[in-house]
């Protein structure tokens, strides 16, 4: 098969069906009708000889000469996104746009006002969005460009991301002015963890990071109350008996006094995430820089 008989396009709406395992989902990707992308794969299984995917109750999955072709499609894919991006020509004094990105509410605080105040004084007609996202929307709002970065504790897996470590920090047991526990001499874990705890968390279940690393070395918390956002703790720390473990920084910024958590526990990490095919875009690469600045100056 010759490359200059061979629509190029066809390799894009191929990997498309391959990462979005749905016919409808990659003509939203790729932004054309649910048609177009089944006649792109007819004219691709002519071309290949091969099925390709095999529709199932579960999605379209490739056939091993899909994946046998995959990686190098999408290498290819990539290059040529590279090679078509132009670094230099954003422009953030003229520049009217609308950057989109995935934050909790604490990055948001941590984030927010330093990247604003950063937009108002060089671009003042670049606007930004925050928005919520669930980790398995996530891939697929940064390949349709509905986001352009994610901010979170767990990386998607996926070849289609590259991430970076923007914060740590290590974790405490805050609590209000005059808890006994401050009072208590050579603390333990199970001081702490007898204690009754409040959960922050906008999910509906699920272990939150600090359990699951608990829970490995055989340790659980009782918790009072879940609640979805973090605006709110500092309130119902300082009006109850209740504990929250959560990060220094947090602590500080909020004025609460806390406890060193006294057992060896990995640090919390947040990654800033993106999709490959963004890179080597001039406002990406300006977004991205602003927003990790942003997280140097919130461990000031």
């Amino acid at each position: 098969m010759k490359i200059s008989s061979f629509d190029l396009n066809l390799f894009v709406i191929l990997n498309a069906i391959y990462t979005e395992g749905s016919l409808t989902k990659a003509a939203e990707v790729v932004g054309i009708t649910q048609p177009a992308v089944s006649n792109a794969l007819s004219r691709l299984r002519e071309k290949f000889n091969d099925d390709l995917f095999i529709r199932t109750g579960s999605g379209m999955v490739p056939t091993q000469k899909t994946e046998n072709i995959i990686k190098d499609i999408q290498n290819a894919l990539s290059l040529m996104q590279l090679s078509v991006n132009e670094p230099d020509t954003f422009d953030p004094k003229i520049s009217k746009r609308t950057f989109k990105l995935s934050l909790g509410d604490v990055s948001e605080g941590r984030v927010l006002p330093f990247i604003m105040n950063e937009i108002d004084k060089k671009a003042s007609s670049v606007s930004l969005g925050s928005y919520a996202y669930s980790r398995s929307d996530q891939v697929h709002a940064l390949a349709t460009n509905n986001l352009d970065f994610v901010v979170d504790p767990v990386i998607p897996v996926s070849d289609e991301i590259d991430s970076f470590k923007v914060f740590e920090d290590d974790w405490v047991a805050m609590h209000r002015d005059g808890h006994h526990l401050a009072d208590i001499k050579n603390i333990t874990i199970e001081d702490i963890l007898n204690q009754r705890h409040l959960h922050v968390s906008n999910r509906r279940r699920g272990l939150h990071l600090i359990d699951l690393e608990l829970d490995k070395i055989g340790y659980r918390r009782e918790v009072a109350l879940r609640c979805q956002h973090f605006l709110i703790a500092p309130q119902i720390l300082r009006s109850t008996d209740l504990v929250l473990m959560g990060t220094r920084s947090f602590a500080i910024a909020n004025n609460l006094p806390f406890i060193e958590v006294p057992i060896e526990i990995p640090s919390m990490e947040y990654f800033l995430i993106w999709h490959k095919s963004d890179e080597g875009d001039g406002g990406h690469l300006w977004m991205k820089d602003l927003i990790i600045k942003a997280f140097i100056d919130a461990k000031k």
